[in-house]
């Protein structure tokens, strides 16, 4: 039961945050969270506080309705000063960000011409026009980030430049280096390792991301665990090759994992891996002092811890596609992969073929998560994701490697474009072209894929709670060898 109390919590948190912004009930549910609370603490049980949880996700979403005078104000508006709240994200022709217009009191996200030089925390003045956002599902994810609109900047000025920082450090960095990608790489490379690599996947066009998505593999343009992984492992080996004792790798490649956090935007899933690997960073310095024990280890548990800080600072994630898919695909492979990883079929493979062996069940894992978030976002499945992410995924590592040795002054770029670049975006558009790349699936399919496990969650937490042995060890007993 312990094991279940954090993924409890994360997933009541999160169903709680989901019908909050369907009712909006505002303090009866906070009363709820605290009765509830007192409840577990009374009976000491883990179904109140679960409910404790649901009814406080309930209570965190905030209407966010513009006064009537902006209404119409909005429209007509030409001209806006504010403040920059982020990196500036670029894309193919723009760059965008979100601006804090502090006169109105209301949040748009600006796109300016690309190449403006601002930052985090500059005070800006834009001139140009009030855009409406479309189709409505994007109006409706950016009203729950709290922005009401978009506007189109022909003019940009910096009235006063932000206060140094780490943030704004970062955004320096992350522009020197996709210069540096844009010039070392002569083609599409660039456009590519600045997704691939920082995250700047806006540079790509529609099509090449549409491809993506109808091979099954548009994870590989998001950054999350598995680009903090890649790069992880790299720097893991060469602090090895340094040789650097294990117990201060961590300590060096937390802060860079950190760093790399907000180089890529402090996205969601940058956030789940970030706080994932600060937590097996910590559990390591306490297992070499003695003061924890390795079977103690659970990822399941810093999946959750870092699901519920995600959603606690950020309630509206609970209905971001990206946040969703982040986190199912990694519970997938967390739940999932020690029944592969322990089995006796690995056992008896070649050692030789036991690393495309496992590439293919955490392929599998990650996608058996992934379904129901997949076939709710985008209204089908990508038959074909589970081969492509086998060949893909190794190929993606290849390329964030190769892209950080292209970054310096080295005549490397174009053999990186020949030998890696187009080849695998050849691949990736003969894979979307195939007959049968989109399975269709109905509208409910996602909600249903949800409410089942959340149903297996409560009845395992039943099954466990209740006296007695319970069906679930009767049947052990049965079905295990004498």
């Amino acid at each position: 039961m312990r094991r279940a109390l954090l993924p409890g919590l994360g997933v009541a948190l999160g169903f709680g945050i989901a019908f909050g912004y369907l009712l909006f009930p505002g303090f009866p549910a906070l009363a709820a969270a605290g009765a509830l609370l007192l409840l577990a603490a009374l009976c000491r049980s883990v179904l109140p506080l679960w409910g404790a949880a649901f009814a406080l996700g309930m209570a965190l979403p905030v209407r966010e309705a513009l006064p009537p005078p902006l209404d119409f104000q909005l429209p007509n508006l030409r001209e806006a000063r504010g403040i920059v709240l982020d990196l500036p994200e670029p894309r193919a022709k723009n760059a965008s960000f979100t601006l804090a217009v502090e006169a109105l009191g209301v949040r748009l996200l600006a796109y300016v011409p690309l190449g403006t030089e601002v930052g985090p925390r500059d005070r800006v003045r834009l001139v140009g026009r009030w855009g409406r956002p479309g189709p409505a599902a994007w109006r409706e994810a950016l009203l729950r980030r709290g922005i009401h609109g978009l506007f189109w900047a022909d003019e940009v000025e910096v009235e006063a430049p932000g206060q140094p920082g780490l943030l704004r450090w970062a955004g320096r960095v992350r522009q020197v280096l996709l210069d540096r990608l844009d010039q070392g790489l002569p083609g599409p490379g660039a456009d590519l390792l600045s997704a691939l690599l920082l995250g700047a996947r806006g540079r790509l066009p529609d099509d090449e991301v549409e491809a993506f998505r109808r091979a099954g593999v548009a994870h590989l343009l998001a950054l999350s665990g598995l680009h903090v992984g890649i790069l992880a492992a790299g720097g893991w080996w060469i602090l090895g090759l340094l040789r650097v004792r294990q117990g201060w790798r961590y300590p060096l490649l937390v802060p860079a994992v950190g760093f790399y956090v907000l180089l890529g935007g402090a996205r969601a899933s940058l956030l789940r891996a970030g706080i994932m690997f600060a937590v097996l960073g910590l559990f390591w310095l306490l297992l070499e002092r003695g003061w924890v024990l390795r079977r103690w280890l659970d990822p399941l548990q810093g999946l959750s811890l870092a699901a519920i800080i995600v959603l606690v600072v950020w309630p509206w994630s609970a209905l971001d596609v990206g946040f969703q898919l982040s986190f199912l695909a990694t519970a997938g492979i967390v739940l999932f992969l020690p029944s592969w990883t322990g089995s006796a079929l690995r056992a008896r493979l070649p050692r030789w073929a036991r690393p495309a062996a496992d590439v293919l069940a955490v392929t599998l894992c990650a996608q058996a998560g992934a379904v129901p978030a997949v076939g709710s976002a985008f209204g089908y499945l990508a038959p074909y994701g589970i081969a492509a992410n086998l060949v893909l995924v190794p190929w993606t590592a290849l390329l964030l490697w190769a892209g950080l040795l292209a970054l310096p002054p080295w005549p490397l770029g174009p053999a990186v474009e020949r030998a890696l670049v187009s080849p695998y975006l050849s691949l990736v558009r003969g894979l979307a072209s195939l007959p049968g790349a989109e399975l269709p699936v109905g509208p409910g399919f996602g909600l249903w894929c949800l409410l089942a496990a959340l149903g297996f969650l409560l009845l395992r937490a039943l099954a466990e709670e209740a006296p007695g042995p319970g069906y679930f060890a009767i049947l052990q007993r049965r079905t295990s060898p004498e």
